[in-house]
């Protein structure tokens, strides 16, 4: 079972090879690049869900918008 695995693994970086500078390097960096502005949102945001948030600001998450004829009396 592990050969078979191990021989699919090396099928697959085969074929890929030609492949690896022009598409799988810049599509890594793109990735490492996504997780790392994700880590950064989760530290800078404090954990907040959006139910906390409008358990918060309830004025501000539950008010309705209204436009500039409605608004004036």
């Amino acid at each position: 079972m592990k050969l078979k695995i191990k021989e699919l693994f090396e099928r697959i970086r085969k074929a890929l090879k030609p492949y690896q500078k022009n598409i799988i390097q810049p599509l890594l960096k793109i990735i490492l690049i996504i997780v790392i502005c994700m880590i950064i949102v989760h530290v800078i945001s404090g954990h907040e869900t959006l139910s906390q948030y409008a358990d918060k600001n309830p004025d501000i998450a539950y008010s309705t918008s209204v436009s500039g004829e409605e608004a004036e009396p």
